[in-house]
């Protein structure tokens, strides 16, 4: 393999200030160009107008390397093919320096030697490689280029997008062969989405894990895991650190916040459920709510395989429910429940006839 440095040039514009911070789909756009370079990315140096090229990047440049690629921060869209195609052309044509659109190639040797560059004629690639962000309106331009390149390999790969134009997908996701993202989705971060998982319309989801045979519908999985054949949504907010077991069932306005859900739990809507270990098989009615801060600190709940949590029961951490115990609907429990037990926390009924006048 040749022996090539590459270095990035840093550009800075009046609307947006230093291109080489601007995020796009989850990396810098330093970052992106950095991608088209590899293991020969070198250094980066903040470009000036005041100084030529060559005494500007010479004290950044490998003196054992056999060549020099010239890249700037505000050409994310670069490739590695184009890099590697414009050194090709550069050794075929036993050139000293290869203008490119936005960017060049040097002979190392030469570029050590020289003070100004009069090579003015460019040699033409990819030019949706060489698309320039020069103000934010541009930026979002590159941004849709990139999100369909992003895209196009994950169709390539055997991935069904609904409404490719109304997805994000970010740069690091990995996604299986077969699975169906349907519209209006949110995917970036480390997010892994396993074979045979659903992905339906309107989620965002950010450094998760959706095991296969999974569905998603309209909701929001930050940082948690989601197993095996779960169903998730509508409108239900899997927030970090939380890990779902397998066939489990967490349905419309469910809240999961650091928390272990075992298998074949089901958690179908109106719930709140904090800092809690739920074990395998429970069911938590409509509106249960685990109250998991006192005001100064959270505190953890556990709760047994196979408990059943009434509706509108509200459960004060720290507390243990064992397995099998069964929470009657609007009680407030602040108690330990042992394995099996019925647990009644609430007012007996009162009626007063008449009292309405």
């Amino acid at each position: 393999m040749d022996n090539i440095c590459g270095i990035v040039l840093k550009v800075s514009y009046p609307s947006m200030g230093d291109t080489s911070n601007i995020e796009i789909l989850g990396k810098t756009m330093l970052e992106w160009v950095c991608i088209a370079l590899g293991s020969n990315y070198s250094d980066s140096v903040a470009y000036s107008d005041s100084v030529p090229l060559p005494q500007l990047v010479r004290p950044y440049v490998n003196r054992e390397s056999d060549y020099t690629v010239v890249l700037y921060s505000d050409t994310p869209l670069i490739t590695p093919k184009t890099v590697s195609n414009a050194v090709a052309v550069l050794k075929q044509r036993d050139l000293n320096v290869l203008k490119m659109t936005r960017g060049y190639v040097f002979k190392t040797k030469f570029l050590l030697a020289i003070d100004k560059i009069y090579s003015e004629n460019p040699f033409y690639f990819d030019e949706e490689d060489f698309m320039t962000a020069f103000d934010f309106k541009q930026v979002a331009l590159v941004s849709d280029a990139l999100k369909n390149r992003i895209i196009t390999y994950h169709m390539n790969q055997g991935v069904q997008f609904d409404d490719p134009a109304s997805t994000f997908v970010g740069c690091e996701v990995i996604i299986a062969r077969g699975v169906r993202i349907g519209p209006g989705n949110i995917i970036k971060g480390k997010t892994i989405i396993k074979e045979h998982s659903s992905i339906g319309s309107r989620n965002t989801i950010d450094g998760s894990v959706i095991d296969s045979g999974a569905w998603i519908e309209s909701s929001y999985v930050l940082s948690s895991f989601v197993g095996k054949h779960t169903r998730v949504g509508p409108n239900a907010y899997i927030r970090p650190g939380t890990v779902v077991g397998a066939d489990c069932r967490v349905g419309d306005f469910v809240e999961l916040k650091n928390s272990t859900i075992g298998d074949r739990t089901k958690i179908a809507h109106l719930t709140y459920v904090g800092d809690a270990t739920v074990g395998k098989d429970c069911n938590l009615g409509c509106g249960v709510v685990i109250a998991n801060y006192d005001g100064k600190a959270k505190h953890k709940t556990v709760i047994g395989d196979g408990a059943f949590i009434g509706s509108n029961s509200n459960l004060i951490a720290p507390l243990k429910v064992g397995d099998g115990a069964f929470i009657a609907a609007g009680s407030t429990i602040t108690d330990e429940v042992p394995n099996k037990a019925l647990a009644i926390a609430r007012e007996r009924q009162v009626i007063k006839p008449n009292w309405i006048k």
